[in-house]
């Protein structure tokens, strides 16, 4: 199975602090570290850690973070085949501040920027050729709409709504896969996400909008999503989370990974929760991504 998934590859710079500062103000952190991140890569590892052969499409700054992101990359098995070098500019860049086990993030997106329509048209054969595609947005949006564009109705794509930002209705229509959080989902639907009903509920919503299969992770509370036959809810696995970074990329990467290796979406989905769960116990992004051996 081919997955490309087109998006982001940052640095991330990690410390913990005992509560969030306040403007204008300076705290202690602690236990600071460098871990390679970006919700593109992070699902790149996830999909090459649950055995799928992996291409990422993007770029990186001509910098020391650059050189160490790719070989972060294909050091756990992604090819990098379509990631380009962006002379004169900094490589994405994520300033992480971890407390009580969740997180506050300030981006750069540097090259991740210069990821435009352009560069993706030159990749279409390869897009055309994949079993799926997954997309998040931390790449301009408009390149976003050009890949969906481009493969739409030809090959399942997988798009994961991070950071949210309003979509227009006609890309929405006919996805296949839509895995917004608890949170992101209201801007798609209006709809605040209280309790498992309210969730439900948003489902509906978006399946109103065209698209096939929604999923909406509920942090502890576990996912919601429409299994082509009902609405589903699944609990959460009990866990004491440590650092809830990539969380969500752990998720959308494992269920391509698993849905394109011929496993229906009830299985997918109970294999994403494993996965996303166990890497929330670990710190950092990549690194706390496990292993499919590590699935039950």
């Amino acid at each position: 199975m081919k997955i490309i998934v087109i998006g982001s590859a940052n640095m991330d710079m990690v410390m913990e602090t005992s509560r969030i500062p306040n403007r204008g103000e300076t705290i202690h952190g602690e236990k600071f570290f460098l871990s390679s991140g970006g919700k593109g890569a992070n699902q790149a590892v996830a999909c090459a850690k649950m055995g799928a052969d992996t291409w990422l499409l993007g770029k990186v700054g001509d910098d020391l973070f650059g050189k160490s992101l790719v070989e972060s990359l294909t050091g756990y098995g992604v090819k990098s085949d379509f990631i380009a070098v962006e002379k004169g500019t900094t490589s994405g860049v994520a300033v992480i501040t971890v407390c009580e086990g969740d997180n506050a993030i300030i981006l750069d997106g540097g090259a991740n920027k210069k990821v435009t329509p352009a560069y993706i048209r030159q990749f279409e054969a390869e897009l055309l050729a994949a079993d799926a595609v997954l997309l998040q947005l931390e790449i301009p949006l408009e390149s976003v709409y050009e890949t969906v564009r481009l493969v739409k109705g030809k090959v399942p794509i997988f798009l994961n709504p991070a950071p949210a930002m309003p979509i227009d209705e006609d890309i929405l229509q006919g996805l296949d896969y839509f895995v917004p959080n608890e949170h992101e989902v209201a801007l798609y639907t209006g709809c605040e996400i209280h309790d498992v009903a309210d969730a439900l509920t948003a489902l509906d919503l978006l399946r109103a909008k065209g698209i096939r299969y929604p999923l909406i992770t509920l942090g502890d509370k576990g996912v919601a999503y429409y299994n082509g036959t009902r609405n589903v809810h699944k609990e959460g696995r009990k866990v004491t989370a440590v650092d809830t970074t990539a969380a969500g990329d752990t998720f959308a990467g494992t269920l391509a990974a698993m849905i394109c290796s011929g496993k229906g979406i009830d299985e997918a989905v109970d294999l994403a929760q494993q996965a996303a769960s166990i890497a929330v116990t670990r710190p950092g992004a990549q690194p706390s991504i496990p292993a499919i051996s590590e699935l039950s």
